[in-house]
């Protein structure tokens, strides 16, 4: 700047000093209510217009009479931060100070010792050294001092904050010295510690200056979210920065603050509703972030655009940083770009840079933004390179300023002119981090070495810039202009504690750091104070919970001053438009740690329940007021009167001595029915009241009520009062509720014969009931009627008692007859009909049988009845005759007289056998039936039939020998169902059998030999049938007799041999059957010699004796009887010859065989019964 600017610059300055003087000689004192601040859209030069009220920001009610103002004459810039700042906050004239110095971020020590001496000699002037606790500097006041050495450079604000005081001999020293006020947990004053709080006001321009200021402004109460971010891979000496991120996030946690702690590898961007921060900036191992692609061409020429006069190649020997890059070679003065497109987000901030190696030509770079839709938002122009350069050269850096909204793509070109050779490395495009979102009074910290090195636009990026967390919303941060080492960092766990406890962002970033007259800048206004100045609502009652409509609600409101300090002027509101009333305010004035009581009062709105709220600062009227309990609901019912919805007489009319039903719907919208209690009572005529009790069901109200017998004729009315339990209460009348009557006589206990037969006795008993007129006096008659024909009844009576009677005509219908009853007392009449009430009905006529009946059917048989029917209503009526019979019988009947017949029953042929009925009844001509008679039968099976027709023997008379033939005829049937019977002949005799003929349907011819079946003796044969119902039959017994006639030995003789003997015997059987054999046994003494069969006839038979015998016994049998004969046996030696035979010497005779076959009939029975075997012929 030239000495002609300089000097223009201080007469600025001057005057806007002057008129600053102007304004703050004729502004309200601290008792004026500070103006409510919008968000303003912050201008883009000093020709814009910034808030130019004489009172604003937190004038009066933040005190900064503790405050000086350092701003550099020399700098537009600084006169506007300091009018604008000293206006807002009600800074006197006497606590700025305007230094003359030259308008650079960075001076020497001469140069920083001018600046110091003009600031001291304005305090010592002004008698302030003991009275200020906070230096401000402002943009345009130098930003860092340069040595002695390099251990000796350090910020300006580090430096001034030790003027004045004991540790004003370390000024310019080399490295630091300790901060007393590090550590600390109390309020911070210059007396006791011996230094300044100085905290600078800048940003890139003045726009962000002014915006920082202003939120300040509107810090109070505002909450978000603390963001720290670690860096894991940041061990050893730098693990302290980790362990402050750590312990910051626990520390505030457990002060009920939410925090987000990220120990991921990944740096966190885009954060919403950020209040605080920490991280390590660029110096995070994972902060840069590469938009562009293939910015080092290891990709080839991919991605990239080439246009223009020259020659393109890839090159392996000159790479800026491994690998290869991109080599041009020109040989023409034309132009020759190279561009690439890429994506980008709106309002984030860039920057460009790149590496070229070149022997000639100029290269210059420039960058175009568009929307999604190609229209060009901006151009920006980057730095230029020209001629030959030794190696690889910086292209200039090329910030850019948030993108518009809209931005969707950038354009990188460079551009090429003249001739050479041009290498190309590393052209990237980088985002500016981490344009987050921040709340009003939001504070940061980076542990970045540069951070605060310059506030200068445009900035050169190797390490991130605190100037841009201004830009981006944060409204207070401390940087470092040079090197500054982690352990001067401001340490996040005691920082971010400190400020949330109430402290101001001064105050918090001192205790904070452990290092005076060193290389930080603390940014924003020193006496920020979001978390300091604190009120709560600490109870909020209404008076009356429940009022009545009317009445006046009064609600007590408690508020207590739980900050640093005094609060004036704050507003509370109570808002009433639940309520349908205009809100109702109050402005208070609490002293640090008292309480006071607000009373509001109101009169009730209409019926309801109304949650109205109380809200402390509502339009943040007092800025750095903390909304903690600034909000509370005070909850308060208008009672709704109890209703009476509707009252009602179940009659218009009463008669006395009888009851009426009142009822009362009521309800109670918001306490219920439960809570209410109800009185009520009747005013009769003449005015007379009863009492009445009446109680609740649901809604409904009801009771009965009976009018004395003493009452007079006429209206009566009800009256009803309800009560709930807030006094609320309603009357109630319904008017001419009911008229009270005469009592008419009556009847009650009423009963009657509600069916009668003609000719039976009808009975009606009542008592007779007037509460007016005794029993005696009542006239009663009654008679039953019904179309024209009508009975009368006979009255009985015994005092209220009464009983009618009547026979029942024989002559009158049947149906339903209505009693028709009439009382009368000699003043009123009561007629009482009850309809079809008596059923007169017929007579049934009877039935009965005049024979016995039988107690089976047999099938096939038929059984007559002899039945009568009479009628003794009409004696000569004609009855009919009904029946029902069951299954297998067929009846007829006969009339034989009108009420006489003659029923026939059949039992069917094949049917069913068991038990059976027939029910029989008579029907009159009116369709009167008597009880029937049921008769029950048992249907049987007719037995079967068998006869023998014929029975004989071969031999005359039922008597025959073994060659006889039994021939019989025998006759079986079924007659009731002609399918045949089983036919069996049993015979009776030594041995009984029985021979089953099978199924015959007729004759049988029966034939059968003795021999072989029938033993001889007497026998019995009869002829039994069974039928296929298990009907059985037989026929008498039969006698005949079987004979038999023994075999005989006619002759036998045995003659002696060698071997044994020889035998010869002739036999002879008269009923033996032809080809049928006798039984031979020959014997010596009890030793069997020989059996077998022979036949008739001369038999020869060899015998074999194993000694010599004297006699043999021979017996012969033919399995009936048997003959035995015994012989000697005759030895050759005695000269036996045939012819002695004759002459009596060896020959048997007849008449001896015959003798002896007597003697064996009883063994021949026994040997018959042992082997007999026969067969039967039919």
């Amino acid at each position: 700047m030239g000495q002609r600017e300089m000097e223009v610059n201080k007469m600025r300055c001057l005057i806007l000093f002057l008129v600053f003087l102007m304004v703050s000689a004729t502004s309200p004192g601290v008792t004026s209510t500070a103006d409510h601040i919008e968000d303003p859209a912050p201008p883009a030069s000093l020709g814009g217009v910034w808030d130019d009220s004489p009172s604003g920001g937190l004038y009066g009610i933040i005190s900064y009479d503790d405050v000086v103002v350092v701003y550099n004459v020399n700098s537009e810039v600084s006169c506007a931060i300091m009018e604008n700042f000293t206006r807002r906050r009600g800074i006197p004239p006497d606590r700025v100070v305007g230094v003359d110095v030259p308008e650079r971020e960075s001076i020497d020590r001469d140069t920083f010792n001018t600046l110091r001496t003009q600031v001291e000699s304005a305090l010592q002037d002004r008698k302030l050294t003991q009275k200020i606790n906070y230096i401000v500097t402002t943009k345009g006041v130098p930003l860092r001092v340069w040595g002695p050495g390099s251990s000796g450079s350090a910020s300006v604000d580090s430096e001034l904050a030790l003027i004045l005081g004991p540790y004003a001999g370390y000024i310019g020293g080399a490295y630091w010295i300790q901060n007393p006020y590090y550590g600390e947990n109390e309020r911070f004053s210059r007396e006791k510690y011996g230094f300044y709080l100085v905290t600078r006001l800048t940003g890139y321009n003045l726009s962000d200056t002014l915006s920082l200021i202003e939120r300040a402004e509107r810090s109070g109460g505002k909450r978000g979210i603390f963001l720290l971010d670690v860096d894991p891979g940041k061990g050893g000496g730098y693990a302290a920065g980790n362990r402050w991120l750590r312990d910051a996030n626990s520390t505030l946690r457990s002060m009920g603050f939410e925090t987000y702690l990220d120990e991921t590898t990944t740096f966190i961007t885009d954060f919403e509703n950020c209040s605080g921060y920490a991280s390590w900036g660029s110096n995070d191992g994972h902060y840069s972030t590469t938009w562009n692609k293939n910015q080092g061409f290891e990709e080839g020429l991919n991605h990239w655009e080439f246009a223009g006069e020259g020659e393109v190649m890839l090159n392996t020997s000159y790479p800026y940083r491994g690998g290869r890059c991109l080599e041009v070679k020109k040989n023409t003065t034309g132009d020759f770009i190279i561009a690439q497109n890429v994506s980008v987000r709106g309002s984030i901030a860039y920057y460009i840079s790149g590496h070229v190696n070149m022997t000639g030509g100029v290269v210059h770079f420039t960058a175009e933004v568009f929307t999604s839709s190609g229209a060009l938002l901006l151009r920006e122009k980057g730095g230029t390179v020209s001629g030959f350069t030794s190696g690889w050269a910086l292209l200039r850096q090329l910030p850019l300023k948030p993108l518009p909204p809209t931005a969707s793509k950038l354009r990188i070109v460079i551009n090429i002119s003249g001739k050479g050779e041009f290498y190309f490395d590393e052209i990237r495009l980088l985002e500016v981090k981490p344009h987050n979102t921040w709340i009003p009074g939001a504070i940061a910290e980076t542990y970045v070495s540069s951070s605060g090195r310059t506030f200068t636009w445009p900035p050169y990026y190797g390490q991130s810039a605190i100037a841009d967390l201004i830009r981006e919303g944060v409204s207070g941060v401390k940087g470092y202009v040079y090197e500054p080492y982690l352990s001067a960092m401001a340490e996040p766990d005691i920082l971010f504690p400190r400020y949330v406890s109430g402290y101001t962002m001064g105050e918090s970033y001192y205790m904070a750091s452990p290092f005076l007259s060193w290389r930080g800048v603390v940014v924003g206004d020193p006496k920020m104070c979001p978390y300091g100045l604190q009120a709560e609502i600490t109870s909020s009652t209404v008076l009356k919970e429940v009022v009545n409509p009317g009445e006046e609600v009064r609600i007590a409101v408690n508020v207590t001053n739980i900050g640093f300090g005094d609060i004036r002027d704050l507003p509370l509101t109570l808002h009433l438009e639940e309520a349908g009333l205009p809100d109702l305010n109050a402005v208070i004035n609490i002293s640090q740690g008292q309480q006071v009581v607000v009373w509001f009062n109101f009169s009730a709105p209409t019926p309801g329940t109304y949650r109205v709220r109380l809200v402390l600062n509502e339009e943040e009227t007092i800025p750095f007021m903390s909304s903690s309990g600034a909000e509370a609901e005070v909850t308060f019912r208008v009672n709704s009167l109890p209703e009476v919805l509707w009252m009602s007489s179940s009659s218009p009319y009463v008669r006395r001595g009888c009851n009426v039903l009142l009822s009362a719907e009521v309800r109670d919208v918001d306490d219920g029915l439960l809570p209410l209690t109800f009185s009520s009572w009747i005013i009769g005529p003449g005015g007379v009241n009863a009492t009445l009790e009446m109680s609740l069901e649901n809604s409904t109200l009801s009771a009965t009520f009976t009018p004395p017998l003493s009452w007079d004729i006429g209206f009566a009315s009800l009256h009803l009062v309800v009560r709930d339990p807030w006094g609320g209460c309603v009357h109630d009348t319904l008017n001419d509720a009911f008229f009270v009557l005469n009592n008419p006589p009556g009847v009650s206990n009423i009963s009657w014969t509600t069916e009668v037969r003609r000719g039976s006795l009808f009975t009606l008993n009542l008592t007779l009931n007037d509460p007016d007129t005794p029993a005696h006096m009542l006239e009663v008659s009654s008679y039953l009627e019904r179309n024209e024909e009508r009975v009368e009844l006979e009255e009985r009576r015994e005092g209220g008692e009464v009983t009618f009677t009547s026979l029942i005509p024989a002559s009158i219908k049947t149906g339903l007859y209505d009693i028709h009853l009439t009382l009368e007392d000699g003043i009123n009449s009561t007629e009482l009909l009850y309809p079809k009430a008596v059923d007169v009905l017929n007579s049934p006529p009877s039935i009965k049988l005049l024979s016995s009946p039988p107690n089976v059917l047999v099938r096939g048989e038929v059984v007559k009845l002899d039945v009568l029917g009479e009628d003794l209503e009409d004696p000569k009526g004609l009855l009919e005759l009904r029946m029902e019979v069951g299954e297998g019988v067929e009846v007829s009947a006969e009339r034989l007289l009108p009420g006489r017949w003659e029923v026939s029953l059949e039992a069917i042929r094949n049917a069913p056998l068991g038990p059976t009925e027939l029910t029989i009844w008579v029907e009159d001509s009116e369709g009167g039936s008597s009880f029937p008679l049921i008769l029950t039968f048992e249907l049987i099976n007719a037995p079967p039939e068998v006869r023998i027709i014929s029975f004989e023997l071969t031999s005359p008379g039922n008597k025959g020998d073994l060659l006889s033939t039994l021939n019989a005829v025998i006759e079986a049937t079924d007659p009731d169902s002609g399918e045949g019977v089983e036919l069996i002949l049993n015979f009776t005799g030594e041995s009984p059998f029985t021979v089953n003929l099978g199924r015959v349907n007729g004759r049988a011819h029966f034939k059968m030999i003795i021999w072989g079946n029938l033993t001889p003796g007497g026998w019995m044969m009869r002829a039994t049938v069974v039928d296929s119902d298990g009907g059985v039959n037989s026929t008498e017994w039969i006698t005949f007799v079987v004979v038999n006639s023994p075999p005989q030995i006619l002759s036998a003789e045995a003659i002696a041999s060698d071997e044994g003997a020889s035998l010869t015997l002739h036999i002879v059987d008269p009923d033996l059957p032809p080809g049928h054999s006798l039984t031979l046994q020959v014997l010596s003494g009890e030793k069997l010699i020989f059996e077998g069969l022979v036949g008739m006839g001369e038999v020869t038979i060899e015998l074999n004796l194993s000694s010599p015998v004297e006699s043999l016994t021979l017996n012969v049998s033919d399995g009936y009887s048997y003959s035995t004969l015994t012989i000697p046996v005759i030895r050759p030696a005695e000269n036996a010859t045939l012819g002695g035979r004759e002459e009596g010497g060896g020959v048997l005779p007849v008449a001896l065989a015959l003798a002896g076959a007597a003697s064996g009939v009883l063994i021949a029975a026994y040997i018959y019964r042992q082997k007999r075997r026969g067969s039967v012929q039919r």
